[in-house]
């Protein structure tokens, strides 16, 4: 199939039977441009913001060689791996370097294990908010929604702990993740393994991060990351390795 012409002076569009010349004259054709339909936009890769990562003294941010802000990572791994740990560390960390606050929203209802989760790795608590449904028929149906509602633009990280805690199915998991892609803070998911070793929920939470993490007890593995090569496995430094005896408290 030809593409469409028109004339680069006039404008006509050039006919079928045509000898060359336009009918003003002109001899030069260009093609005519395609309008894309309603919901559709066709542009160029010139310009905009290049994925800069900003390194953070936190064991996430080193297996990724840095975080770019504003991105979703999911962080998986086995009860007592030490997700939720690592993911405090790297929270506080952002949350002091960037002079912001960090959001963790606790779908456990224990304000008292997530505290105990900083000291693990040396991290303050002071720029830490708990966001958690209140206890009793008040919270029976807050759901992830109502919990976002409550963190500011400003804000430089936001937890989720746990993704199966708070989008008990696959299509609310879906959800969640497409409404944290539009937020500006940076975005930690913790997500809870299968009894296959593999990201509990479908595989298109995967594909809805920017980046994947799985915490192993000696390794961080990263197997998805938009500005770094993957698939990268780290040694985990032996500081920040979480004990079985801790597993209760770190799912």
């Amino acid at each position: 199939m030809e593409t469409p012409l028109r004339c680069a002076v006039c404008h006509r569009r050039r006919p079928e039977i045509c000898g060359g010349f336009c009918a003003c004259g002109a001899y030069v054709w260009e093609p005519i441009p395609i309008r894309p339909p309603p919901g559709i936009v066709v542009d160029t890769l010139d310009g905009g913001t290049p994925l800069r990562p900003r390194q953070f003294p936190a064991v996430i941010s080193q297996a990724m060689e840095g975080v770019v802000l504003g991105m979703t990572i999911l962080v998986g791994g086995i009860p007592g791996s030490g997700k939720s740990t690592l993911c405090a560390e790297l929270a506080a960390q952002m949350a002091e370097r960037l002079d912001s606050l960090a959001y963790w929203l606790d779908a456990e209802q224990n304000r008292d294990i997530v505290r105990e989760l900083f000291p693990r790795t040396g991290s303050s608590t002071q720029r830490i908010r708990l966001v958690s449904r209140q206890r009793g028929r008040a919270g029976a149906d807050a759901s992830f929604r109502d919990a976002l509602q409550v963190v500011p633009r400003d804000a430089a990280v936001i937890v989720i702990d746990s993704l199966q805690r708070w989008a008990r199915n696959y299509a609310e998991q879906t959800e969640l993740l497409d409404a944290v892609s539009s937020l500006a803070p940076t975005v930690l998911v913790v997500s809870h393994f299968n009894k296959a070793g593999r990201f509990a929920g479908p595989v298109g939470n995967e594909y809805d991060a920017d980046a994947t993490v799985i915490v192993k007890p000696n390794r961080i593995k990263v197997t998805k990351c938009r500005w770094t090569l993957c698939p990268r496995s780290v040694k985990r430094p032996k500081a920040s390795t979480t004990s079985q005896t801790e597993k209760g408290a770190d799912a």
